[in-house]
């Protein structure tokens, strides 16, 4: 498909270390975002996704991600570079053909299945970001990946061992009784990950891996999400504060203003919906009692019920 398609729009976004391309539709109701609806609904149908993959699967988010984790505690970061812009087409087609016609026979044949990823890509190699298709693709192109890795990380014997994938976010953790650092399984566990990814065309970006320990830590933090020992020596996972912080004065600032905005309030909703799918209950501990006080002023016993009053 051509970069120049009538129903697509190409941006182009500044993150912290890059600027992306983003290609997105021309509006949500254009027929091409259609055909891909389709395709997406089909796969989602006929897939199986890997049990590692926490990311772009129904029922499953960055909540889930952290919490497979949580009583482990030696943890490396892995990440893929440039993932999806490398995504080879002819071994995504061949992984398409083999997972949807593995439960139902003749489900798809190899040249749908290459007509398939024309649809849904710009180039000869690589899937858009911005297309809905885009995710589940590439969950189907590393769900060998997830299973041959798990059983490398296996045969090393660590104890309680977890892998998990977010996306192009690789997060391994085991149980530990050491202060000190684990450079050597480090080492090891990234010669694994290089080796294997090498098979899909992809690489790891080795400027971002990191390691934790939860022995000098009291916190890690995973796609977003931080694991946090309080001080029982108790586990639970938390958005952090600065994020808690921002809905209380965005909340407070939304309710005490004569014309509240619509777009704030949609805004507010949607991150107090993220803190609960996190932290379940209880978020408003963190708050002073200062902070409390201005709520109950407000006539409200519960920022909670502040935020669900607009």
């Amino acid at each position: 498909m051509n970069i120049q398609h009538p129903d697509l729009v190409v941006r182009y976004i500044k993150t912290k270390n890059k600027i992306r391309r983003i290609v997105s539709y021309r509006n949500n109701d254009c027929e091409l975002r259609k055909k891909h609806e389709h395709i997406q609904h089909f796969l989602a149908d006929n897939f199986v996704p890997s049990i590692f993959s926490k990311g772009y699967v129904r029922k499953r988010s960055i909540y889930h991600n952290a919490i497979a984790h949580l009583y482990n505690d030696y943890f490396i970061m892995l990440d893929i570079k440039d993932f999806f812009p490398h995504i080879c087409h002819k071994q995504l087609s061949d992984m398409i053909f083999y997972e949807l016609n593995k439960l139902t026979p003749n489900q798809i044949n190899k040249l749908e299945c290459k007509e398939l990823i024309d649809l849904c890509s710009v180039s000869s190699r690589g899937l858009p970001l911005g297309f809905v298709t885009s995710p589940i693709l590439s969950n189907i192109y590393l769900k060998e990946f997830d299973g041959i890795f798990y059983g490398r990380l296996r045969s090393l014997k660590l104890a309680n061992v977890i892998y998990t994938r977010y996306a192009d976010d690789l997060v391994i953790s085991f149980k530990t009784t050491a202060l000190q650092t684990h450079s050597d399984i480090d080492e090891r566990i990234q010669e694994i990950a290089s080796e294997l990814l090498a098979r899909y065309g992809l690489q790891l970006n080795k400027h971002k891996s990191r390691s934790y320990n939860m022995h000098t830590s009291n916190h890690v933090r995973i796609t977003g999400v931080n694991i946090v020992i309080d001080s029982k020596g108790r586990r639970h996972l938390t958005v952090g504060r600065a994020i808690k912080n921002k809905l209380y004065w965005d909340a407070i600032h939304c309710f005490e203003s004569n014309k509240q905005d619509a777009e704030l309030v949609q805004k507010i909703k949607g991150m107090q919906s993220f803190v609960l799918s996190i932290e379940k209950c209880g978020y408003e501990d963190c708050y002073s009692e200062n902070m409390m006080k201005k709520v109950y002023i407000l006539g409200f016993d519960s920022l909670r019920q502040l935020i669900d009053s607009f």
